[in-house]
């Protein structure tokens, strides 16, 4: 396609969390910006100017925007910056290209900004989008973009990559890749903190609330410590896999598979009903967190909680 001059000026890279949609976009804008005839064999040559430019991390045709502070929204102010480099000529070949990551952090003033760029794009310009939840994205904006989803891989070259890369851990290749939804550099950050281990505290305390043997008002302050992205995120993957245990007793497709025999436990505590009423309020508050509204993250946590409580009440 590039060698056909058929390059679309707008690519939506989507994919779950951890798959490589920056590293795979990086590399991409090398490719795409070196001045070698080697281009041909679809890799960046590595030694021309705009290469060892783009190597040295100052290229002066490659422009990269992310979220500046915590509130994790691109802000107008930056999406008007991209429009005006945009506008320029290029500076060494004949293209410049935009890394917008995550491009779901755009608000609707954002997007709306973007999108004139995105229906009349510059001659020269080539914008990646990259997002790990597309949905988020205006149909405005997915429409004008030549959408690409990475799939989860779980080959077994894969699974040997990734357990070639572990060290000094009890989590096998094959469970890193369950709980990190297929992504292979997401399965290796999740060893690096302690991502692991929240989970196995929110199921042992979500087994003790099955037993009235808790101090509700406690957990929710243990839980608020642990980082409300953390826990709704986790819960929802717990709740998935309560459900299907409700449905089938097969274990292997557990996400949380080392922790089936306490998630077993919690199943016989609600009825299926109760768990997709609880999934879908996490989902919920999972989204008010994201939103620009400043929510108490506590009373999110207690919302969801008491949730929790009143769905084992009615059984």
């Amino acid at each position: 396609m590039q060698q056909q001059n058929r390059l679309p000026n707008a690519i939506l890279l989507s994919g779950p969390e951890g798959i490589g949609l920056k590293e795979f976009a990086k590399s991409a804008a090398m490719q795409l910006l070196c001045q070698s005839n080697q281009i041909k064999t679809n890799s960046a040559c590595g030694i021309c100017k705009s290469c060892l430019l783009y190597i040295a991390g100052n290229h002066p045709d490659l422009y990269s925007i992310e979220p500046e502070d915590s509130s994790r929204q691109l802000k107008i102010a930056q999406i008007r910056g991209l429009i005006e480099y945009v506008t320029l000529k290029s500076f060494i070949g004949n293209r410049k290209i935009v890394i917008i990551e995550p491009a779901d952090a755009m608000n609707r003033a954002t997007a709306n900004a973007l999108l004139k760029t995105l229906e009349e794009p510059p001659s020269q310009s080539m914008l990646f989008l990259l997002s790990n939840i597309p949905s988020k994205l205006p149909i405005t904006i997915r429409s004008r973009c030549q959408q690409i989803y990475f799939k989860p891989a779980h080959t077994n070259a894969d699974i040997d990559w990734l357990q070639s890369k572990l060290v000094d851990t009890k989590y096998s290749a094959e469970t890193l890749f369950r709980l990190s939804g297929g992504g292979p550099l997401r399965a290796l950050s999740l060893i690096e903190g302690e991502q692991l281990e929240f989970r196995i505290i929110l199921v042992k305390d979500l087994k003790l609330m099955s037993i009235k043997s808790c101090d509700t008002v406690q957990i929710a302050a243990n839980w608020q410590a642990l980082g409300i992205d953390n826990i709704l995120n986790w819960l929802m993957k717990i709740i998935l896999d309560l459900i299907r245990l409700k449905l089938q007793r097969e274990r292997s497709h557990l996400i949380n598979v080392d922790l089936k025999e306490d998630l077993q436990d919690i199943v016989n505590s609600l009825d299926l009903n109760s768990m997709v009423r609880n999934y879908n309020f996490v989902l919920l508050k999972h989204q008010q967190s994201l939103s620009l509204m400043n929510y108490n993250t506590l009373s999110i946590i207690e919302e969801v909680l008491f949730y929790w409580n009143n769905s084992e009440m009615e059984n």
